[in-house]
């Protein structure tokens, strides 16, 4: 066999090699993924409490997968906070202490205001539409009363505006912090009339953002982002459910 012919029949296999292992990849990434969704509503709604031991052996049962998945939703969960990794004492769920996570509130609320105020000024017509977009999308989602569709639409016009912002530093930031409080997040918009005062402020975001109104822009995204009024008292409620 000719050194040619060898060494095309070894690239075939590396080539062929790294195609199954990257479909691999992708597709426990898929599944960790649901499994991080899935604990994710127990572990806000309280039917895992603090504490709670995570058994891997017994979730990829559960979740008809191998352990991989199960490993790696665990790698998510303690990216936000929701899960501690103990090593060898094993995966608990977390004591969530309500002042530190109203100040990740704040935090988040601050920076998204900033990133809404350089957007005002350097945000394309391109992310501009794409705002547009998604806040329809939530439009439709408010129709039919339909938290999911919501959540996920309100995802893309906050991507839509970080991006315009046009700062890495900020953007990663953002990266680090937003996670933190998206399980709880997706609670509060479960709460009477929240998703129809959020459209009406994406409104006037969009409104602020298409004029340049730099200003106003960051107060008013500021204020759709903190927690306010009911919002806290229906989160610290939440939180004593972890007591």
């Amino acid at each position: 066999m000719s050194e040619q012919l060898l060494a095309m029949m070894i690239g075939s296999k590396v080539q062929a090699d790294t195609g199954e292992y990257m479909n691999n990849s992708l597709a426990t990434v898929r599944k960790a993924d649901a499994i991080v969704a899935a604990l994710e509503t127990q572990i806000v709604n309280g039917m895992r409490g603090p504490g709670a031991r995570l058994d891997e052996r017994a979730l990829a049962k559960e979740f008809c997968v191998s352990r991989t998945p199960v490993r790696e939703a665990f790698r998510q969960l303690a990216s936000i906070g929701l899960v501690e990794d103990l090593g060898r004492r094993g995966v608990l769920v977390s004591k969530h202490c309500a002042s530190d996570l109203l100040d990740a509130f704040l935090v988040v609320a601050e920076l998204e205001g900033v990133a809404a105020r350089l957007a005002a000024q350097r945000i394309s017509n391109e992310e501009l539409k794409e705002a547009q977009e998604a806040n329809e999308l939530c439009r439709k989602a408010v129709l039919t009363l339909d938290v999911g569709a919501f959540n996920s639409a309100n995802m893309i016009f906050h991507n839509a505006v970080i991006k315009g912002a046009k700062n890495r530093l900020l953007h990663d930031q953002l990266a680090t912090a937003r996670p933190v409080i998206f399980p709880f997040r997706h609670h509060i918009s479960t709460l009477p009339g929240y998703m129809e005062k959020s459209l009406e402020e994406h409104s006037d975001i969009l409104s602020a953002l298409s004029v340049g109104d730099a200003k106003k822009v960051q107060n008013i995204m500021f204020n759709h982002v903190n927690l306010q009024g009911e919002q806290v008292v229906s989160l610290l409620r939440l939180l004593e459910k972890f007591e």
